[in-house]
């Protein structure tokens, strides 16, 4: 007792009942029953003494203790001094404030007054060890095995209790809380509510707190408030000892053991300091002269090279294309304007025999251009643009920031057939807000408007995008398959011109949105149990599902008005 009020300075000991009404017997019963075997008054004499002592324990209050020990003193002086003076000397005066109940209740002990628990728990493991003849090795692995035993059913007995409801414990009042706290503690509840259905003939007394401060449950007082008023219990009212699924980080009781370090003693940094000690070659390294960081020679940017992966004008000759100017058609010289990259639909022009009598074109394309087969690659137009039969997969890149093309000479007219045929690209097909298409366009358009509200610097992505909104960087394999399921993404996107798979962008948007929208439900559930009680009735499946349709009415108008307003155009007079 004397270790545990030193290692446990806050908590409150108790001693077990058990082990001290033992005592009780084992040194004052032989008084009773030394001289005169089985002579009844004198067993009757005993068993009134033994009741004595165990009114004391069960005071509820310190005022009947001292009474019920004043009346004990009284009736069994100077008869039985002896065993009066051991029960007040060796009990009562020492350790009353873990014995009796007017001190043992005001702390929570959940009805664990006695050592019998622990016991078993110790017969168990030597059940288990079998043998005292044990290495440490054989030992440890017996205990673990009869602990892993112990966690396996107190797991499937929770899981039982999650499920599962006794008939006595089916009534509203209970609603809330099924499935979430024990029925060992729902059963006690119920023990209280049936004390007020004995009211008229044993009217309550007032109300002590003792049975919530010691077992952590509402007492029949509170359970009559919430019957008058026709309300449930909640969890918040059930100590968390009671719960099946506890989400709180237990501290450790103990600090963890600290290893010295031995380089520590030696080491020249202070002592507050978290850097290692450097190694030869780092040693090495700083001593030479610190390199000028290098200088782009496109984008003209310290930190990389032009044919680094940070270079925003790394790829910009394939994003754009050159145009020949019109005035001077018969040479390839470097007079020529970069525009994008488009398709014409302009007719297909005559044959020519000869490349002096080309009629040279603002964009003339390969499918277009016919040349005789004595012609050379030297011959042709110095720059030719390529038409594409089908595009079957859009691969959306973010255009760099800080790069506005250069103005042209002509723009031509996009051809129809490299404009998107995804249904989600047509203005005129309306998408549910949960379609995944529909979740992209709005990825998309967040990651557009946060790079313009970014201020000049470096060249910002989708990664910097990430970072800066909070969202994962990346999400693990399983991830990717789940949305992939038919019930979620489904495996294809379904375009006009076929079928094609979904890009890891489009993914990532969507585990975006459904791990947003699994916050926003938990929310609202956690809100609506603080604010209005849940669940004070029962509720069939056609209102769960009436409540989950307007739930999605509720989103689908959400969304609708937010594309409705920003594609409005104000005009200001």
């Amino acid at each position: 007792m004397n270790a545990v009020d030193t290692c446990f300075p806050s908590s409150r000991p108790l001693l077990c009942l058990w082990h001290a009404n033992k005592a009780v017997l084992r040194y004052c019963q032989p008084r009773f029953t030394r001289q005169t075997q089985g002579d009844n008054p004198r067993i009757e004499a005993w068993n009134e003494f033994y009741g004595h002592w165990h009114s004391i324990i069960k005071s509820p209050n310190e005022q009947t203790f001292h009474e019920r020990v004043s009346e004990f003193e009284k009736k069994y002086l100077p008869d039985y001094i002896e065993e009066v003076r051991y029960i007040k000397t060796n009990w009562l005066d020492k350790y009353k404030e873990k014995l009796v109940k007017a001190w043992v209740n005001q702390h929570p002990h959940f009805d664990n007054v006695v050592t019998s628990r622990v016991e078993g728990i110790h017969w168990l493991l030597k059940s288990h060890l079998k043998v005292s003849t044990l290495d440490l090795f054989e030992a440890w692995r017996s205990i673990k095995h009869a602990l892993l035993n112990q966690l396996a059913e107190l797991k499937s007995n929770q899981a039982k209790q999650k499920i599962r409801t006794p008939i006595e414990l089916s009534s509203a009042l209970y609603g809330a809380v099924r499935g979430w706290v024990s029925h060992e503690a729902l059963r006690k509840v119920e023990q209280q509510r049936k004390l007020l259905l004995h009211e008229g003939s044993a009217p309550l007394s007032a109300c002590t707190g003792f049975f919530s401060r010691s077992q952590g449950l509402p007492c029949a007082h509170k359970l009559k408030g919430l019957l008058v008023r026709d309300q449930a219990l909640q969890l918040e009212d059930f100590h968390p000892h009671w719960h099946l699924t506890r989400k709180d980080n237990r501290r450790p009781l103990l600090e963890p053991c600290q290893r010295v370090d031995p380089v520590a003693a030696s080491s020249s940094l202070p002592l507050s300091s978290v850097r290692r000690e450097l190694s030869g070659f780092e040693v090495i390294e700083n001593a030479r002269p610190i390199r000028n960081p290098p200088l782009c020679s496109k984008c003209h940017i310290l930190g990389h090279a032009r044919n680094s992966k940070e270079c925003p004008l790394r790829y910009s000759e394939l994003r754009a294309l050159p145009v020949v100017s019109s005035d001077q058609p018969q040479t390839c010289s470097e007079n020529f304007q970069w525009i994008p990259f488009a398709v014409p639909e302009e007719p297909r022009p005559p044959a020519m025999e000869t490349l002096d009598e080309i009629l040279w074109q603002p964009i003339t394309t390969l499918e277009n251009f016919e040349f005789e087969p004595e012609l050379t690659c030297q011959d042709l137009p110095c720059q030719l643009t390529i038409e594409t039969e089908q595009v079957d997969r859009h691969i959306t890149t973010p255009e760099p920031r800080h790069l506005s093309p250069a103005p042209s000479m002509y723009t031509p007219p996009v051809s129809s057939q490299l404009t998107s045929r995804d249904p989600a690209s047509d203005p005129t097909t309306h998408l549910r807000y949960d379609d995944p298409r529909a979740i992209h366009q709005r990825y998309v358009k967040s990651r557009e408007d946060w790079y313009k509200a970014q201020p000049l610097g470096p060249w910002l992505g989708n990664r910097q995008y990430r970072k800066a909104m909070g969202l994962s960087l990346g999400y693990p394999k399983a991830s990717y398959s789940w949305c992939l399921d038919y019930k979620q993404m489904g495996r294809y996107c379904k375009t006009s011109t076929g079928l094609r798979e979904w890009t890891k962008e489009e993914m990532m948007a969507y585990l975006d949105w459904d791990k947003a929208e699994t916050d926003r439900i938990e929310a609202r559930v956690a809100e609506e149990t603080e604010n209005g009680r849940l669940f004070t009735s029962r509720r069939g499946m056609g209102e769960l599902w009436e409540m989950a349709q307007r739930d999605i009415d509720e989103q689908e108008a959400l969304y609708s008005a937010a594309e409705q307003e920003e594609s409005c155009i104000v005009v200001q007079p």
